[in-house]
């Protein structure tokens, strides 16, 4: 099923919970009742949608109130790190289903498949779901996209993957479409949809992978960029130098005799480390909070996240203190003050919820369509003239 910009804008608005009645729902879209009847009705006859009765009081007609079918419309998306690939399920009543964990001794694309394999198999079995039931399924990866349409750079730390190598295999496990996307757009996406930017039409994810990059979502669109690689905040802080990524969390550790670690390992919230941890969190801190003032500035967002492949409390303790840095900096301007700094609720599972937003913002959302100002589109780059 096709749906059109204003199906989309209706099935969003209940997707969010933000207009759940037909009355509510037509004036904030600016819509008659005639026209939100009927985009009402065909989307109740798809069975995405679905309208009950609830009664408020002891007298009077119940009111109605229209919500997402749960446990229907499913997605899933893949997210891996050099030891660890990770799988989400999601439907688009707006659950995350679960998450699989599956290791892997190297990240090749025979082993990334294999464990995509093994934890998608996991989660449908779990559900009594099959792979027909998916809308699609979506790959988070590390690295950016070039100018050439299959030019896919990888981040230095995973070679193998150097122009999305393993493409075609996991392609080939599906009926649905797949889709490709950098890990910080993923993330930022999967934070619009179910995390704690849920709704929020302007934010900026700053995300810690290996890397110190990020994704953006202005006016409820996934920004993209000419090429797909928008929103990158690496530059700010140079390889080579003292920056918040998680490499160089991983090699402030080497140097104090705690080689060999990931950043999904559990020892990084171990007594042992916990001192250097702790002193790298402090600095790392500054840096992102003057980072912020850049963002604010450029981006105008209504909240900056942090998140990525780290413990969830370590992104809640960057947050504070990045936001204790931009609050007593000027602003990026006068009169203006740096965006709220907010740690991201669905810690390491981001990346792969991301990923699995993917097909369902494609398919149902408003900020999918129209991307007449782009001429780039899920990991390829079009060529010829821009198309929408």
């Amino acid at each position: 099923m096709t749906l059109s910009f204003n199906e989309r804008q209706v099935l969003e608005r209940i997707f969010l919970g933000e207009a759940p009645s037909r009355t509510e729902m037509a004036h904030s879209l600016g819509l008659t009742g005639a026209s939100l009847t009927r985009i009402v009705t065909r989307l109740l006859e798809a069975g995405l949608i679905e309208e009950k009765a609830v009664r408020t009081g002891q007298q009077g007609q119940p009111r109605r109130v229209i919500s997402i079918v749960p446990r229907q419309h499913f997605s899933a998306g893949v997210n891996f790190s050099r030891r660890q690939v990770q799988v989400a399920l999601i439907d688009l009543a707006g659950t995350i289903i679960g998450t699989e964990q599956v290791p892997i001794t190297e990240a090749m694309p025979g082993p990334i498949v294999a464990a995509t394999q093994v934890g998608l198999s996991s989660l449908l079995q779990s559900n009594n779901l099959n792979h027909s039931d998916l809308v699609g399924f979506g790959v988070s990866v590390p690295g950016n996209f070039g100018r050439d349409a299959n030019d896919f750079r990888a981040h230095e730390l995973f070679p193998q993957i150097e122009g999305l190598s393993f493409a075609d295999d996991l392609t080939a496990m599906f009926e649905a479409q797949v889709f490709f996307e950098n890990d910080g757009a993923c993330a930022a996406l999967g934070e619009h949809m179910f995390g704690v930017g849920k709704g929020v039409g302007h934010l900026f994810m700053i995300h810690i992978g290996h890397g110190f990059g990020g994704g953006g979502i202005l006016a409820g669109r996934l920004f993209r960029g000419a090429n797909g690689n928008a929103c990158l905040p690496g530059p700010i802080f140079p390889i080579g130098g003292p920056r918040p990524s998680g490499q160089d969390l991983l090699d402030t550790l080497a140097r104090q005799g705690f080689s060999g670690l990931e950043l999904t390992d559990a020892e990084l919230g171990g007594d042992a480390v916990r001192v250097h941890l702790l002193e790298w969190i402090e600095r790392a801190g500054e840096q992102i909070g003057r980072a912020a003032l850049i963002i604010s500035g450029l981006f105008d967002p209504e909240m900056i996240l942090i998140g990525g492949r780290l413990p969830g409390w370590i992104n809640e303790a960057l947050a504070q203190r990045a936001g204790q840095v931009a609050a007593a900096a000027p602003g990026p301007s006068r009169g203006l003050s740096s965006a709220a700094l907010v740690a991201s609720r669905l810690g390491q599972s981001a990346g792969a919820v991301g990923a699995a937003s993917l097909p369902l913002f494609a398919k149902y959302f408003s900020g999918a369509t129209n991307d007449a100002f782009s001429n780039y589109r899920n990991g390829r780059r079009l060529f010829g003239s821009i198309q929408g």
